[in-house]
């Protein structure tokens, strides 16, 4: 939890990549999710939302209204989300991306 509680850029320097690398991790699991449940022709549309609303918007309020703090209320977010994941499984049979 350095993020919410410094401005120190040597700090931030060493935190930033493992953000990157988890941000990265979560965006290409929503596209897999997007394209295992979205019919084709909405593709694009569940990834406008999705990267609107639900990354965009909902980062930049919390922010504003929060502030560095609001970090610690999106690690909260996530921590109730876990139980969610562990029931999640993508079926193996047709593979990503494949219509039929």
């Amino acid at each position: 939890m350095v993020v919410p509680f410094t401005t120190s850029p040597v700090l931030l320097g060493f935190v930033q990549p493992l953000h990157g690398l988890t941000f990265a991790l979560l965006h290409l699991a929503c596209m897999r999710l997007i394209v295992q449940v979205v019919p084709i022709r909405l593709a694009a549309t569940a990834q406008s939302i999705y990267g609107t609303l639900c990354v965009g918007l909902a980062t930049a309020l919390l922010t504003l209204r929060m502030g560095g703090h609001a970090f610690l209320v999106m690690a909260g977010l996530c921590l109730l989300a876990l139980p969610m994941c562990a029931g999640l499984r993508f079926p193996t049979s047709a593979g990503i991306g494949s219509v039929s």
